[in-house]
């Protein structure tokens, strides 16, 4: 005979999921917004390391492919889906406000992962393969890797340039609540815990930082904009110059 009360927990703990996921994927429409404005405003990518940029990116992708693969929920995954595309923006971004680098093997690095993620998704990887694994384990190697060198190049510029407050702050609470999400959805899946948890451990330091470098980072700012400023008064005074002035009969 059914208890009532297993069937009310198990319809509680269905509505938590379903109300913890909700979350996730309406955070993650906004996760990776206010850095693409920064970089938008400034005109500029100063302070971001572009190993962590591009990283990330590679790793939140392939995050999305082992999810995909596995056969995992997409309410598991979807702000991973959503975050990806964010993340493909910034790293474009990123070379498009950085043109003293290099762009042909950029190009052709991007072009190799594109037709890689092709023939991975169309031809999937075999069930508990250690390919298949591997995939599972990249992200936390080069996604959660990545963010040790902006923790690093933060800690030696003791600023964070144009890095945006809310991706750290939604980085870390969301990961934290993928912790519980993974353990209640996913309990035999091992990756699918530790990606998460070992993200939301290094979104903390990085959040942290924007209150322990939070004066460097105003004064970089401040200068920023003097020289912003400066250069638009240059500018309007050579037009001004230029200008034909009227001769005097």
């Amino acid at each position: 005979m059914i208890d009532v009360a297993d069937l009310d927990i198990a319809a509680l703990k269905k509505l938590v999921l379903f109300g913890l996921n909700s979350a996730m994927l309406a955070g993650s429409l906004l996760m990776k917004l206010p850095q693409i404005l920064n970089i938008l405003k400034a005109q500029s990518v100063i302070g971001l390391s572009e190993a962590w940029v591009i990283n990330e990116c590679i790793a939140g992708l392939c995050w999305v492919y082992y999810n995909y693969l596995t056969g995992h929920p997409f309410m598991a995954w979807g702000e991973a889906f959503i975050v990806g595309i964010q993340n493909v923006i910034i790293v474009l971004m990123y070379w498009f406000y950085s043109p003293e680098l290099p762009k042909l093997p950029r190009s052709l690095g991007a072009l190799l992962f594109v037709a890689g993620s092709a023939a991975v998704l169309l031809t999937g990887l075999p069930s508990g393969s250690c390919l298949l694994a591997a995939l599972g384990i990249a992200p936390m190697i080069l996604g959660n890797g990545a963010k040790i060198p902006q923790i690093i190049l933060n800690f030696r510029q003791q600023h964070t340039g144009t890095m945006a407050f809310v991706p750290a702050l939604l980085g870390f609470g969301g990961n934290a609540v993928r912790v519980l999400t993974s353990v209640m959805q996913t309990p035999d899946d091992p990756v699918a815990i530790l990606n998460p948890l070992a993200a939301s451990v290094l979104w903390c330091v990085m959040f942290a930082q924007f209150f322990l470098y939070r004066e460097g980072t105003q004064r970089l700012h401040e200068e920023a904009k003097a020289k912003r400023d400066g250069a638009k008064k240059q500018k309007h005074e050579a037009q001004i110059s230029k200008r034909p002035t009227g001769k005097l009969s």
